[in-house]
């Protein structure tokens, strides 16, 4: 359910380029999702559909390009994508996760047109 806001600020973000650029219609909006976000594609995508109708939004195609958390080796200080567990797949040391990867939502760009 916390994907409704989320969607609501999207359109909304896109209503004000949309003005900015003298645009009429968006027809692509690129996502950023970590991994870490608690952000379901599948919610944004239906929550989109039915909130984006009657605005410059109606019918554009979301594009989700997800990011892993980040981890770093506290033995080799390497840095990996998170998998299954934390140990490092270079020397087998325990790792952390670094600080602000996974965690990100934010659109990355968008394609419009006046028609």
């Amino acid at each position: 359910m916390h994907e409704l806001p989320v969607v609501l600020d999207i359109i909304r973000t896109m209503e004000e380029e949309t003005k900015k650029r003298g645009l009429k219609k968006i027809t692509e909006i690129d996502l950023v999702i970590g991994e870490l976000s608690s952000i379901v594609d599948e919610s944004v995508q239906m929550y989109f559909e039915i909130a984006a109708e009657g605005t410059p939004c109606a019918n554009a195609k979301l594009v989700f390009d997800h990011r892993p958390a980040m981890l770093q080796c506290t033995v080799c200080k390497r840095k990996f994508p998170h998998g299954k567990d934390f140990l490092c797949p270079y020397c087998g040391g325990d790792s952390v996760l670094v600080q602000g990867t996974g965690r990100e939502f934010y659109i990355r760009s968008y394609d419009g047109g006046q028609g």
